[in-house]
This record gives C-alpha cells, structure tokens and sequence, in this order.
C-alpha cells in the first residue's frame, strides 16, 4: 500500500522509500495465528530497508477476522479483531484505510527528520539538533547522503544505522561526517550513550595530538536526542510520544543520532586480510590503552565498531 501522493499514474516510481503498509489477508487460513507470523516475517525487512520510518503499520488475518498492527524498534502492537463479516467491523476496516489515505505522514509512521529526495542523484536529507555555542540554543544543520554504512538488525529491523554524510548536497560522494542514528531502550543503553561523547572527548585528551593512540578513537561533535517539531514546539522522539497509549509497561526506547567527523569504511569493507590484521591489532591495541590509561571499557566490540582510516606511512 502507499501513500495517497502516488496515484495510479505514477506506478512506476514507487520504491520501497515509499512504501506505506504490508497487507497479509488468507482466506484459506482459520486461525490469525497462522498469518500474524507471515506479516511480521514480510514486514521485517521491508521496516529495515526504510530509513525514513520511524515506524511501520500492518493489517493481518483471515476473510472474516483482521488485526491492524504496528511495528516498532523491537515490538509489535495488535488491535482487537475487526470482525469483517459483520457491519460494524467492516465499518472500522474501511475508517482505518481512509485514515491511511488522508492523515499526515508522520501518523503513517515516516521520520519528518529523514527524507527522500528523488530527482538527480538520490538522497537522503538528515536533520541533527545541535547545541549553538554562541546562542545557547538548539539549531537544525541538515546533512546530506545517499550511502548507509551500517545497519544492525533488531526482532523488527531497527536498531542502529550509520549514514556517510555531507553538509552540501553537491558533495555527496564526499562525506565530511558520520551519523548514527539509534534507538535505544532507555533502561540499559541511555545512560552509556548520552555519555558517549565525553568518555571519547576524554580520551583524546588523555592521549593528545602526538600519541600513538591519537587517531583510534572517534571524535563526536554531537550526541543527544533526535527531535519531532509539533507546531511551534520540539519534543524528543522516543517510543512513548510516537506510540501514545500502545507503550504500556513496555521498555521505552529513546530515538538518538551521534555526529563525528569521517574517518572511513567499517572494517567490513575490508579488501584484504592484511588490512582487517592491521586494524584489528591496532584496535586491540588502543582498547587495551583505554583501559590502562582511562580505565574504560569498550562494551560493544564488533565489525560495526572499528572503521578503517588510511594513515601516511
């Protein structure tokens, strides 16, 4: 299903950017049980692929019973049936498909601070809310790219990604920074995150510009929260303001985006052996350094959390 902006016309230009909801109707099937998985198995990567979504809607069941869903980070919400055979349940269904048509993007679920832009050489714009140093408040600098580095799975597809970005959007296939776009359950990772960039700001001042070390570490200019304008106001983007009333006693997740410098390909984009030998030495080499030196521990060591840097001989 997509957007009501994409008219029958204009067939050829949907993309999966697009793409509003995954519908898993089976008349053959009794049980909604036997569909429900069908839907969260074909949704998944459908939400993965999307880097505009904040969330995602599904509609599921047989040929008299429907639930409508909605797909998150790490969970998946389900309406009460809709009893499709009788009046009022056909009722509902057809309110809920008219809903889709005409509400606001950011209700179908698509991210206002990630967009799409087709024509020329397609990208994506990303907003990041900074701290102005001068006025003391929260500016918006838009960045531009049209490459995801690298994207971790969760149980729905959505965990972390990292864009190459640009400031110009002439300069695409020259990134000057790094965004990590996260959501994150605020009972375990908030904590670590929000101080991210101090520990890493720490250890370059604990190393300094002539150390062996100076350059293994990462550089954030940025770390804080992802914001959602509403009216004239900015509220923080977690699961609780997205999924009003859905959340329960659930796990919140907050919705956050680091900013630091370019320094290259994850070690995935590794040519050849002795590059990934390098670079995992010197990794190595530097956590142990961290540890000694700064007593900090490195928590999550994986081919997402060393990047590669070509250094003159």
């Amino acid at each position: 299903m997509f957007p009501p902006s994409c008219s029958v016309e204009k067939q050829e230009t949907l993309t999966l950017d697009n793409f509003v909801t995954y519908i898993e109707i089976e008349g053959y099937l009794d049980s909604y049980e036997d569909v429900e998985p069908m839907l969260v198995r074909k949704t998944k990567p459908l939400f993965f692929g999307q880097h505009s979504r904040r969330f995602s809607w599904g509609l599921a069941g047989t040929c008299h019973e429907v639930y409508a869903h909605v797909f998150g980070p790490d969970d998946v919400w389900a309406s009460k049936v809709i009893d499709v055979s009788g009046v009022e349940g056909h009722q509902t269904l057809i309110s809920l498909l008219v809903n889709w048509s005409l509400c606001s993007v950011d209700r179908l679920g698509f991210d206002p601070s990630i967009r799409y832009v087709h024509g020329g050489d397609p990208h994506l714009e990303i907003d990041v809310h900074v701290v102005d140093a001068n006025m003391g408040q929260l500016v918006k600098r838009t960045y531009y790219s049209k490459r995801c580095m690298v994207a971790a799975e969760s149980f729905i597809g959505r965990r972390a990604r990292y864009f190459a970005a640009s400031a110009d959007p002439n300069q695409l296939d020259t990134p000057a920074v790094l965004i990590k776009d996260v959501w994150m359950s605020s009972s375990s990772d908030s904590a670590s995150d929000m101080c991210e960039s101090l520990v890493l700001n720490a250890l370059h001042a604990e190393f300094g510009e002539s150390s062996e070390f100076s350059n293994s570490f990462a550089l954030l200019a940025h770390s804080g929260p992802v914001f959602i304008g509403h009216g004239d106001t900015l509220v923080e983007d977690t699961t609780t303001s997205a999924f009003v009333g859905l959340t329960g006693n659930g796990p919140v997740h907050l919705h956050r985006r680091t900013l630091r410098p370019w320094v290259g390909n994850p070690i995935s984009a590794a040519t050849d052996q002795n590059q990934v030998v390098v670079a995992i030495t010197d990794a190595m080499e530097a956590l142990n350094a961290a540890y000694v030196k700064c007593n900090t521990v490195h928590g999550n060591i994986s081919d997402q959390a060393i990047w590669l840097k070509e250094m003159a001989d």
